[in-house]
């Protein structure tokens, strides 16, 4: 028997932001989604307004699986992992064995296709770059939800996030921040508005 995807199908019971007052939970499944479909924006953007070398099919599958350790690690609050050099390194110790005993679980004959695609060994470095900033471009869509239900508990993450984004210096996150990311403070009579 091979478990790989039951264990996946676990992702909807990881909460995220396990640390912050939200005015709604988000769960692992639902950020994972909107990171997929990000990430094929900025994929599309990087590759025909700006002529990257970006796969847009690549960098969704991997996005699909991009934060997986976390279904047996749990979500660690970015404040407690990045807040310490040694600590940092012994979480992305565990996130890697986590990885590697979810790999396990996979059907041998497939195992090497879908490896390719957990750890996105597949992508080259500017892909990886859209990955990433796909998975901060949700974060900080959360922060401006929770800002907008007057939750100030998130205004330094969200301050911090907008930050790491610019000093990315992607055209194609500069571009979805000026042209796509406005659209989420919107309501849905506005957003339906054709």
């Amino acid at each position: 028997m091979f478990n790989f995807n039951a264990l996946v199908s676990r992702i909807k019971y990881i909460p995220r932001w396990s640390l912050m007052r939200q005015s709604r939970q988000e769960y692992l499944a639902e950020h994972t989604t909107e990171v997929m479909q990000i990430a094929h924006t900025l994929a599309a953007v990087a590759k025909e307004k700006f002529g990257a070398d970006a796969d847009e099919k690549n960098i969704v599958v991997c996005s699909l699986y991009h934060d997986i350790s976390e279904i047996l690690t749990g979500d660690m609050p970015t404040p407690v992992k990045y807040n310490d050099e040694v600590l940092k390194k012994a979480y992305k110790d565990m996130e890697a064995k986590a990885t590697e005993k979810m790999l396990a679980t996979v059907d041998p004959a497939i195992k090497e296709h879908i490896s390719r695609f957990v750890k996105a060994d597949i992508l080259n470095e500017r892909e990886h770059r859209i990955l990433k900033a796909a998975d901060k471009l949700s974060a900080l869509i959360k922060c401006m939800e929770e800002l907008q239900c007057g939750n100030s508990e998130f205004k330094l993450a969200y301050e911090s996030t907008k930050k790491s984004l610019e000093d990315m210096q992607l055209p194609e996150v500069d571009y979805f921040m000026a042209n796509m990311l406005p659209s989420y403070s919107l309501c849905l009579d506005e957003l339906a508005k054709i």
